[in-house]
C-alpha cells in the first residue's frame, strides 16, 4: 500500500495490483477497440472503392504498425519523464512532479507536432516504395493522412496517465479510457459503414474514429487533473514557470528511450513491410495476430509500466534491497496472467480466428501462426517486466544498447527467414522469440551483475 502522507510505495503484492490493475483496465479497452477496428473491417465490403476487405486489413496493419512507431517515439519521452517523477514521488517531492509534469507536456507537444509533419511528408513515398500492392499501399495512404494527426492527443494522455502512475492514482486512467472505448466503437461503426446521416468512410473512417476518440480521451484526462483534489498541488502551476534547462535534462535522459521504442516498433514496421511481400492472406492474418499480442499482453504492458514506476520510487527511498523481489513478484503475476488469457487462444485458435473474419481461408491458414503468437506473448510477459525494470533504475542507455543489440538480431532473422527464403508465416513470427529471448538475457546479465546498483539521476 502507499505509506500514509506520502506518495511512497511499499514492495507488497497489493501495491503492485492497486497500482497495475487499473492500467490493465486501461490498456484492455483500447486493445478491445483495436479488435472491434479489425472486426469491423474483417466484415466491412467496400461498396464505392477498389479496395478489398484483404486490402484493407493489410494497409490497416502497415499503416497502423507506422502510427505506432511514432506514439512509441512519443511514449519513450513519456517513460523517461515517468522515471523522473517517480522518483521524484519517492522523495515526496510533489513541487519538482510538477514542474516535470509541465514542462513534460510543452516537450511532448514540440516533438509530436514535428513527427504530424515530417510524417505527411514522408509516409507516403515511404508506403508507395516499399508496399508491392498498389491497393494496399493506396489504402495505407488514406489512413495515415487522417491517423496521424490523433498524435499530440494520445501523448498528453500517457503523460497524464504517467502522473496518474507516479502518484500510485492509476485508478483515473480507466475514466478516461473508458470514455474513448465508447466513443471509438461508436464512430467506427457510423463512418466504416456509413450509418444514419455518416458517410460510408471504410478505412479512413476507423482512422477519424480513432482521432476523435483520443480527443475525447485526453479531454477527460485532463479534466481529471484539473477539477480533482487530488491533484491540486500540480494544477496550481501555470505554463509561465516553462524551464528550458529541465526540459532539456528530460530530453537527454529520455533520448535513449525515444530511440529504443521508436527502433523498436520500426522493426515491427519492417516485418508487418516483409510479411506483405509474401502476400494478402500472410499480411491480413499478421494484423489478426497483432490484436493477439495486444489482448494477451495487456496485463504484461500495464505491469511493465508498474514495475518501471515502482523500482524507481524504491531507488527514489533508497530502498535498493526492496528492488529485486519486487521484479520477482511482477515477473509470476504478469506471466500468469498472460498464461491464463493466452491458453484458450492456443487450445481454441480456430474459434478465436473466425470471430474476426468470415474469410475461412484465413481461419485455416492462421492456425499455427496463432499459436505460435500465443506462446511468444508468453515470453513477452516476464521479458518486457525485466527489461521495464531496468527503465525504472534510470539506466537508460543501457536500455538502447539492449534495444539495439535485440533489434539487429530480430532484423537478421526477419530478413533472411521472410525477405530471403520467403519461409511460410509460422516461421516468420518466430522471430518474436528471437527479440524477446534477447532482451530478457541481457536484463538479467544486467541485475545478476549489480551494475543496476549505481544510481543514475
Amino acid at each position: 500500500m502507499q505509506i500514509e502522507g506520502s506518495l511512497k510505495v511499499t514492495n507488497t503484492y497489493r501495491n503492485i495490483l492497486k497500482i497495475a490493475l487499473p492500467i490493465s483496465i486501461a490498456i484492455l479497452i483500447p486493445q478491445l477497440n483495436f479488435l472491434t477496428n479489425t472486426l469491423f473491417l474483417g466484415f466491412y465490403k467496400p461498396s464505392l472503392s477498389f479496395f478489398s476487405t484483404e486490402d484493407l486489413l493489410a494497409a490497416s496493419g502497415v499503416a497502423g504498425i507506422y502510427y505506432l512507431t511514432m506514439v512509441m517515439a512519443d511514449y519513450g519521452l513519456v517513460s523517461g519523464i515517468l522515471m523522473l517523477m517517480s522518483r521524484k514521488a519517492g522523495e515526496n517531492d510533489k513541487r519538482g512532479m510538477a514542474q516535470l509534469f509541465f514542462n513534460g507536456i510543452v516537450l511532448s507537444l514540440v516533438m509530436s507536432l514535428v513527427m504530424i509533419v515530417v510524417s505527411l511528408l514522408i509516409a507516403p513515398v515511404l508506403f508507395r516504395a516499399v508496399i508491392h500492392e498498389k491497393a494496399i499501399a493506396e489504402a495505407a495512404v488514406s489512413f495515415i493522412r487522417i491517423r496521424i494527426w490523433g498524435l499530440p492527443f494520445i501523448v498528453l494522455c500517457q503523460l497524464a496517465n504517467s502522473l496518474f502512475m507516479s502518484t500510485s492514482q492509476s485508478k483515473y486512467i480507466i475514466i478516461g479510457s473508458g470514455a474513448q472505448t465508447v466513443v471509438n466503437i461508436l464512430f467506427d461503426y457510423l463512418l466504416i459503414f456509413g450509418i444514419w446521416i455518416f458517410p460510408e468512410m471504410g478505412i479512413e473512417g476507423t482512422a477519424l474514429a480513432s482521432v476523435i476518440s483520443e480527443v475525447v480521451y485526453m479531454l477527460v484526462s485532463f479534466a481529471i487533473i484539473q477539477y480533482s483534489k487530488t491533484f491540486i498541488d500540480f494544477v496550481i502551476q501555470s505554463f509561465k514557470n516553462v524551464d528550458i534547462a529541465l526540459m532539456k535534462h528530460m530530453l537527454i535522459k529520455s533520448s535513449p528511450l525515444i530511440l529504443q521504442y521508436f527502433l523498436s516498433i520500426g522493426a515491427w514496421e519492417v516485418f508487418f513491410i516483409y510479411v506483405e511481400h509474401l502476400g494478402k492472406s500472410e499480411s491480413a492474418l499478421s494484423q489478426i495476430f497483432r490484436s493477439v499480442f495486444g489482448l494477451v499482453g495487456v496485463a504484461a504492458w500495464a505491469l511493465a509500466s508498474t514495475c518501471n514506476s515502482m523500482v524507481s520510487n524504491l531507488i527514489g527511498q533508497q530502498a535498493l534491497d526492496d528492488v529485486i523481489p519486487l521484479i520477482k513478484k511482477i515477473v509470476s503475476i504478469s506471466f500468469l496472467s498472460a498464461f491464463v488469457v493466452g491458453l484458450p487462444l492456443l487450445m481454441f485458435p480456430r474459434f478465436f480466428l473466425h470471430l474476426l473474419t468470415s474469410d475461412m481461408h484465413l481461419v485455416e491458414m492462421g492456425i499455427t501462426s496463432l499459436r505460435i503468437v500465443v506462446l511468444a506473448t508468453w515470453m513477452l510477459s516476464i521479458s518486457t517486466i525485466v527489461f521495464n525494470a531496468v527503465v525504472g533504475t534510470g539506466h537508460t542507455r543501457t536500455n538502447m544498447v539492449f534495444e539495439l543489440i535485440s533489434i539487429v538480431l530480430y532484423l537478421m532473422y526477419t530478413t533472411i527467414v521472410i525477405e530471403t527464403l520467403h519461409m511460410p508465416l509460422p516461421y516468420a513470427w518466430l522471430s518474436e522469440f528471437v527479440y524477446w529471448l534477447t532482451l530478457f538475457s541481457l536484463s538479467m546479465v544486467f541485475f545478476y551483475s549489480g551494475k543496476w546498483k549505481k544510481i543514475q539521476r
